[in-house]
């Protein structure tokens, strides 16, 4: 079985270690980046199947990162949930026409983040959160 490669950008250290606690024990492969810049560096470099995406980050937003990875043809087939505490529905369809394919507003459980994953991996998506 193939595995799956996950890169999870967020500044925030614990949130970091959250997601690729849940991953790791779930059967993922995980790299990490801690702002955006770095994020698209690492993305371009390892080409993995998920992005988990925070938005408020230092050097770069996260929509910047979303579009980045979105027009980058290396990494066209790239799953992006973005993962952040912002939940106005102005930003959920912001990330939703910049080629996001998920939103998950924080906090979440450790569930609700492998479960928004398995549907994205398997082309269902997941829908976004309630307004």
């Amino acid at each position: 079985m193939k595995r799956v490669l996950v890169l999870v950008v967020d500044d925030d250290d614990g949130i970091v270690d959250f997601i690729s606690s849940c991953l790791k024990t779930a059967g993922f492969d995980v790299l990490t980046a801690f702002n955006g810049r770095d994020g698209c560096k690492i993305a371009a470099e390892s080409r993995p199947d998920m992005v988990i995406l925070d938005l408020m980050m230092p050097d770069m937003h996260g929509f910047e990162v979303c579009q980045k990875l979105r027009e980058d043809g290396t990494l066209k087939g790239v799953k992006i949930v973005i993962s952040s505490g912002k939940s106005y529905s102005v930003d959920v369809k912001s990330a939703l026409r910049l080629g996001a394919d998920a939103y998950l507003t924080k906090p979440y459980t450790a569930e609700s983040l492998l479960k928004t994953v398995q549907q994205v991996l398997s082309g269902g998506g997941a829908p976004p959160p309630a307004e």
